[in-house]
C-alpha cells in the first residue's frame, strides 16, 4: 500500500490537532474574558484540525478529479530517513549517559551515512564545528549545564 504525500500531511494535521486540543483542554480553558492556560494549545489544536480536515478534502477532490499523487516515501529516500533517524535516537539515547560531545559525535557520524559519497574528513570537520557551536552557544552562551562528557558504566 502507497501513502500519498498529501493523506500524510492531512492525517498529521489531524493526529497532532487532536493531541494538542485534548491536552490543552484539561489545563482548563478559561472564559474567552480570562483565558486560561489550556487556551492556546486548544486553539492551535482546532487550527490543525481544521487544516487537516481542509487537506483531507483537497485531497479526495483531486483523487475524483483522477490527478497523480506523489508517494510520501519513495523507495530512494528511504534510507536517508531512517537513518536520520537512527542518528537522532543515538543522539536521544547517548546524551544522558555519556554526555553531550560523544553524543553530539554519534549523531554526526550515523547521520553522515544518510548521503552517499561522503569524505572522512569532511565528517570529521563537520563535527569539529558542530560540536564547538553546539558547546559555545548552550553549554556556555545560555548556561545549560550539560555534562561534556559523562562516562558512567
Amino acid at each position: 500500500m502507497t501513502i500519498h504525500a498529501d493523506l500524510l500531511a492531512a492525517l498529521i494535521f489531524l493526529v497532532f490537532g487532536a493531541i494538542a486540543t485534548v491536552v490543552g483542554w484539561g489545563y482548563g480553558f478559561g472564559t474567552f474574558s480570562a483565558l486560561g492556560s489550556g487556551a492556546m494549545p486548544v486553539l492551535a489544536g482546532c487550527g490543525l484540525l481544521i487544516m487537516g480536515v481542509a487537506q483531507l478534502v483537497q485531497t479526495a477532490a483531486a483523487r475524483r478529479a483522477g490527478q497523480a499523487f506523489v508517494s510520501a516515501f519513495p523507495g530512494a529516500e528511504m534510507r536517508p530517513l531512517l537513518v536520520i533517524l537512527a542518528a537522532v535516537l543515538a543522539f536521544g539515547l547517548l546524551v544522558g549517559p555519556l554526555g553531550l560531545l560523544p553524543a553530539l559525535t554519534a549523531l554526526v557520524c550515523i547521520s553522515w551515512f544518510a548521503e552517499s559519497g561522503g569524505r572522512r574528513l569532511e565528517m570529521l570537520a563537520v563535527l569539529v564545528v558542530v560540536a564547538v557551536l553546539i558547546v559555545a552557544i548552550f553549554y556556555y552562551g545560555l548556561g545549560i549545564p550539560f555534562r561534556l562528557v559523562a562516562w558512567r558504566f
